[in-house]
């Protein structure tokens, strides 16, 4: 579903990825791990189109990134802090002025009753249900989601985590998870891609660690990376 070959890209005169290669499949979860500045959001970006493509090869469902005129083939969830201000008013507002037809709405996210809220008011948990609804009106093939359990309680995050599991399984959507909660990675992913910068490697999930060994030098410990 995802073929990345010799991916490069540079801010400035600062490499942030340096010739990256992995394949991930049709209905794969992912979890896209590593340090801050590594490169997953930089990669993300490239995905959806909010950054050109520089050097190398990136592919979804065969097709080069640069030619995919619509990108309904991808839904992108990102950070939710770079985005609350962005969404002033109510939910039907902004599910009206993104084009969703309430009829598409996944009914698993449970959005309805949310609908004459505000966004900003909304709790984090009802925030991730919006932002995932949006991602996914159009059925994509891939569903990207940048760090979408910051800020949230650890129930609300376990909670959100089942959820997409089970989108995952249901509709056999292509999950790419950036994620600094490595804990969970596990029970959630069957798949593991681990960025820092020239260093990439995936695996199974099983292998998390041994992967964050290579890409950090050292085991980790804990949970939060």
């Amino acid at each position: 579903m995802i073929k990345a070959k010799n991916v490069s890209f540079t801010y400035d005169t600062v490499s942030v990825l340096k010739n990256i290669t992995f394949e991930i499949e049709d209905g794969d979860f992912v979890a896209v791990v590593g340090p801050n500045g590594a490169g997953k959001t930089t990669l993300a970006e490239l995905l959806v189109g909010l950054l050109p493509m520089q050097k190398g090869d990136l592919e979804i469902d065969g097709i080069p990134i640069q030619n995919i005129k619509e990108r309904t083939t991808i839904g992108y969830m990102p950070q939710r802090y770079s985005i609350d201000k962005l969404f002033p008013g109510t939910v039907r507002e902004i599910l009206n002025a993104q084009e969703v037809g309430l009829s598409r709405l996944h009914p698993e996210l449970d959005i309805h009753s949310l609908l004459p809220k505000k966004f900003v008011e909304l709790s984090g948990g009802q925030q991730q249900r919006v932002l995932v609804a949006l991602a996914m009106h159009n059925n994509p093939k891939v569903l990207i989601l940048d760090e979408p359990t910051v800020g949230v309680d650890a129930k609300t995050m376990r909670e959100f985590l089942k959820l997409l599991k089970h989108i995952s399984m249901d509709h056999r959507i292509t999950i790419l998870l950036i994620t600094h909660d490595v804990g969970l990675v596990p029970s959630i992913a069957n798949k593991t891609l681990c960025i820092n910068h020239d260093i990439c490697c995936i695996g199974p999930s099983s292998d998390t660690n041994k992967m964050l060994k290579k890409i950090y030098g050292s085991y980790v410990e804990h949970h939060h990376v």
